[in-house]
């Protein structure tokens, strides 16, 4: 749910490093476009909408040559950029720019485009462009385009607050009662970026882009998978990751590890449980399922089954608890911190026995505290655990208005053994316009034939260990798509699944393989190494990956050299040691099928 905007600072200056050897990647170049070009936007840029969404005032362009540029609101200047031409728009959906204003940026190379236009997502709640997608596709050579998805400028949201008690990121109750910006942050707000930006492409090329792409993680997962549903003409590709596609019930399943850790005053998870619970299920599960014993992530954490109640204090002497959150280590874990971590695993249920959402996967639970210089940690269970109220509960409110409380999701919230059905489908059921609330934001629909029909190709991808969306929950989308088609899935839609990654990057495993907010791959551009450049290969060339190689860098540093690679293979298979060679090199594995495993899926009712 969100672009771990933290971590995404220092990782822009590692992509700088490497930026002059990208311009000239994926493709071949179109002519150069001179600045005058640029300038002339500004006097001769006309752009038509649909369904009456117009411009909020003239487009602002910049020609920016200078290799260094410095977004508003911001003293830290973006250096090591090639000359390009800056676009910013506000557009409003339905012409009423108090109801609806939807910032957009179209960032153009003045030489070396590639030929293509990408457009980039978001991170929870987004509220502002993300410069960062925006460099990172400049320097591959695309035109590109992001939005702020319209949560900033009327509602002042961020990616991590857009409503709540307290009001952090906005007004108290968010985007309750403006149906419009509701609408525009599900689907209208992506699209809008899509048609004004392409018109924005020919007209500062002189031609039409050749292909439009499509890459987000998380909140950019759920826009991929909407372009897709909703829009199947918009793109040819799309890279969707972590996609948080099922946006209601993920944003209601937050408050379930939150009641559970704050169930009683034995029942929080600290840094020191947490730690004493992740070695453990390693140690049980770790090199039983295709990977190596000590390498701190499991290959097949759908497998494992490790009970948390098997570490619950005795009453032995020799017993240190882990309630101590100062505490360096702790050897056994109180009987409600074992309950709470059981809980996390097994996922939100109702008080119908209905799941709402999977739970997290063993060797997710990695405890990361957050720092002064990493405030969210790895956005896991210490970071959810810490605040007033629940990670992104600020989407319930703009349903159920300022007033609203995430215990309203429990009929008892020191006894979270189920949420409410009555409350979950009163909030899906607001009306939004013409519409309910889980219409205009969920992406759960299964039938691509129209995208699929154009030619379309979807590479889906998730960590394992993800600690914010659930590992499985592009697993399920994927299997919904093979439940409701019945052509072979593989022709079009493709997931590979990341062991010990976490949200979108980072982790203990192999983490960058050339998707959003992720590192620069060894070798950029590259389809054995870089999934972008991978799809981008399926759709113009007809080449469909079977394996991408993931890199860990050393600490997660490219200058300090690569740890270790592994092959990321299709689901359902994956890679295994084949018993000789280096276990750092990926030639050292071999696609295989998974093992039986219990995937957990929301019901019917709540799910895709």
């Amino acid at each position: 749910m969100t672009n771990r905007a933290a971590g995404c600072r220092s990782k822009i200056a590692a992509i700088f490093t490497a930026a002059c050897s990208l311009l000239l990647i994926l493709g071949t170049q179109a002519a150069p476009a001179a600045a005058n070009q640029c300038a002339a936007l500004s006097t001769n840029l006309s752009l038509t909408f649909d369904d009456g969404a117009t411009l909020v005032g003239p487009a602002t362009v910049q020609d920016i040559t200078s290799g260094s540029y410095t977004p508003a609101g911001s003293t830290t200047p973006i250096t090591g950029l090639p000359p390009f031409c800056r676009v910013a728009l506000d557009i409003s959906s339905t012409g009423n720019s108090a109801e609806s204003q939807i910032l957009v940026e179209v960032w153009l190379p003045e030489s070396g485009w590639n030929g293509r236009y990408l457009g980039t997502g978001n991170g929870g709640f987004a509220g502002a462009i993300s410069t960062a997608a925006l460099q990172v596709g400049l320097l591959e050579g695309y035109a590109v385009a992001n939005t702020d998805m319209g949560t900033g400028v009327l509602y002042h949201c961020n990616s991590l607050y857009c409503g709540g008690r307290t009001g952090l990121g906005g007004p108290p109750g968010g985007l309750y009662g403006h149906p419009d910006s509701i609408k525009d942050f599900g689907y209208r707000a992506t699209h809008l970026m899509t048609v004004a930006a392409k018109q924005v492409v020919a007209a500062f090329y002189g031609q039409p882009e050749h292909h439009a792409y499509f890459a987000g993680c998380s909140t950019g997962g759920q826009q991929s998978l909407m372009e897709a549903q909703r829009f199947p003409d918009d793109y040819s590709g799309i890279l969707a990751g972590a996609p948080a596609y099922d946006r209601t019930h993920l944003h209601m399943s937050t408050a379930w590890p939150y009641a559970w850790t704050h169930a009683s005053t034995a029942s929080l998870l600290t840094v020191p449980a947490l730690s004493l619970i992740n070695a453990a299920d390693l140690a049980k599960c770790g090199g039983h399922d295709g990977g190596l014993p000590g390498e701190g992530f499991l290959t097949q954490p759908a497998i494992c089954r490790f009970d948390a109640r098997t570490l619950q204090c005795t009453g032995a002497s020799t017993d240190v608890p882990c309630t101590d959150p100062t505490a360096a280590s702790c050897t056994c874990l109180a009987p409600d911190q074992a309950n709470a971590m059981n809980a996390i695993w097994q996922g939100a249920v109702d008080d119908r026995g209905r799941q709402l959402q999977p739970g997290y996967l063993r060797s997710s639970e990695t405890p990361v505290p957050p720092t002064a210089a990493n405030p969210f940690g790895n956005l896991g269970i210490v970071w959810g655990e810490s605040g007033t109220e629940p990670p992104f509960d600020g989407l319930m409110f703009w349903a159920q208005g300022p007033e609203w409380s995430w215990q309203d999701l429990f009929s008892d919230a020191t006894d979270p053994s189920a949420e409410l059905s009555a409350e979950i489908r009163a909030i899906d059921t607001t009306p939004v316009g013409d519409m309910t609330f889980e219409q205009a934001l969920n992406a759960t629909s299964a039938d691509l034939s129209r995208f699929r029909g154009n030619g379309g190709k979807l590479v889906l991808y998730q960590g394992w260990a993800d600690p914010l969306i659930p590992g499985f929950a592009a697993i399920d989308y994927w299997q919904a798509l093979k439940r409701s088609d019945g052509q072979d899935l593989s022709t079009y839609a493709r997931l590979f699944m990341a062991p010990g990654m976490w949200h979108c990057d980072g982790g203990p495993g192999p983490n960058v393989f050339g998707a959003q907010d992720q590192l620069l791959p060894p070798k950029p551009g590259d389809p054995s190494d870089d999934a972008l450049a991978a799809l981008v290969a399926w759709v113009e060339n007809g080449v469909a990956p079977s394996r991408i190689i993931a890199t860990k860098y050393v600490n997660d540093v490219p200058t300090q050299g690569i740890a270790s690679q592994r092959p990321l293979c299709v689901y359902p298979n994956h890679a295994a040691y084949s018993g000789s060679g280096d276990v750092n090199d990926p030639a050292s594995f071999q696609c295989v099928p998974n093992q039986p495993a219990h995937i957990s899926a929301p019901a019917p009712i709540y799910g895709p």
